[in-house]
């Protein structure tokens, strides 16, 4: 055992490649060997990189190295810790005979009292308390979005490595901080780094291809935070203009909200008729983004037939549809009203409730309402950075302009087509809650089915 423990602490990537029979690519080789090298290492790399990958398999590297050692994992929320770091630390053992297969659980491994490795995500410091080793471990997991606090708690652990992993979403905090340390292992991953992108085909399933990096080039611009973030593994630049952050739209991505039922859903439907733009369908309840529908290519008809599919289906109650009527908008919106659905037109270029601080409605919804709404939000997925795009400047009333959507075409950007359709939800007509003693019966609209 003991000499099987010192090989193995000398070459981790032979425990990994032979011990766990896992595979890995060049830079995770370079992560897994710095880990070994360095008491503090610091991570920030691209999308899909397997950065959660080869964390995981630097979990069971650090347990099977060395004896009574202890490892504490951690990440800002706990579905970040258990669906998407402890997946991995789970499955790279799953078959495997390297420990008893009922002590490894959901966040925790037990080897012995002294011997284990545990997944925490808390905003209580004191939770990081009382854990003592020889060889004790903290990893860090999407590391910008840890609190100041947390990061505290885990210095007072004293621990004998730190490894913090994660996308560098913010320029102020510990994450960032380590970029400036010298004495922090600091390791970069591209995806012109990764096997995929290397060699234009997906090599290795999973990681970031050739495909997503013109994405993110086409939907954001290469100049933008989104792809400096996602594609070149950097931090965002010090953008202030930039309405809404990335770091506030990742962390939105992340978190998960919980409705309460008797909370109405609202519609939000941004129209487009060919063309390069896109009509969206947004439904959000609360705090939660619970659908999103994309089209592409539609006539009026053909999108009004949607809108009526999807409130059906979402038991969306009139009046709290609301449908952007500048433009195409007004005709979707005409042949709703035509078949009795009391729905909601919105013109986002009309005057504004605050007249003295926000040029037009766009930039009150915006600025006052969804850039406060998404710091407890819950958005479904990637399309939603769209947000971090939205540029803004104060004119000479001081009056909040928002960057019209001609003007980011100019910059090379994509109409934000998903954005402005959450953005139509916050909307001030129609209902927000409704009592369940008075909500309206299945038969108030017998025609419409609802």
């Amino acid at each position: 055992m003991r000499k099987f423990q010192n090989k193995i602490q000398r070459e981790p990537v032979f425990f990994v490649e032979e011990v766990l029979g896992n595979s890995l690519w060049e830079k995770q080789k370079e992560i897994v060997e710095a880990v070994r090298d360095h008491a503090e290492v610091a991570v920030r790399s691209c999308h899909a990189s397997g950065k959660s990958y080869v964390a995981g398999r630097i979990v069971h590297w650090w347990l099977n190295s060395f004896s009574n050692s202890v490892v504490i994992t951690t990440a800002p929320t706990f579905r970040q810790v258990k669906e998407v770091l402890w997946r991995e630390i789970r499955g790279s053992v799953a078959g495997k005979n390297i420990y008893p297969p009922q002590n490894v659980l959901d966040t925790q491994i037990n080897i012995s009292d002294q011997w284990f490795a545990l997944g925490l995500s808390t905003d209580k410091p004191d939770q990081f308390q009382g854990f003592h080793s020889p060889h004790l471990m903290v990893l860090v997991d999407e590391a910008s979005g840890i609190q100041p606090e947390i990061e505290e708690a885990i210095d007072g652990l004293t621990p004998e490595k730190i490894v913090r992993i994660g996308q560098p979403l913010n320029t102020i905090g510990r994450f960032a901080d380590c970029f400036r340390q010298p004495h922090v292992k600091k390791i970069q991953i591209s995806a012109f780094d990764t096997p995929n992108v290397k060699a234009g085909a997906a090599v290795v399933p999973g990681l970031i291809t050739s495909d997503d990096v013109e994405r993110f080039k086409m939907r954001y611009g290469s100049d933008s935070n989104v792809y400096k973030i996602r594609v070149l593994g950097e931090f965002p630049s010090q953008e202030a203009d930039a309405l809404i952050s990335v770091d506030d739209v990742s962390k939105a991505i992340a978190r998960e909200a919980k409705v309460l039922g008797n909370f109405e859903k609202r519609m939000g439907v941004d129209v487009a008729r060919f063309g390069d733009d896109r009509t969206v369908i947004i439904i959000r309840q609360m705090e939660k983004v619970t659908r999103k529908e994309v089209f592409a290519s539609l006539d009026t008809m053909q999108i009004t037939g949607h809108v009526l599919r999807i409130a059906r289906e979402e038991n969306v109650r009139p009046p709290n549809i609301f449908i952007d009527v500048i433009g195409i908008g007004a005709g979707v919106f005409d042949r709703m009203k035509e078949q009795g659905w009391n729905v909601t037109p919105v013109n986002v270029a009309e005057s504004p409730e605050d007249k003295e601080n926000y040029l037009n409605l766009r930039a009150e919804l915006y600025a006052r309402e969804l850039k406060e709404w998404i710091k407890t939000g819950d958005l479904p997925d990637d399309d939603f950075y769209e947000l971090a795009n939205i540029k803004y400047h104060f004119n000479s009333k001081g009056q909040l302009v928002l960057e019209s959507k001609e003007d980011m075409k100019k910059r090379g950007l994509d109409s934000p087509d998903v954005a402005d359709a959450l953005m139509l939800t916050f909307a001030k007509h129609g209902v927000v809650f409704i009592p369940q003693q008075s909500q309206p019966a299945a038969s108030h609209y017998p025609e419409l089915g609802i």
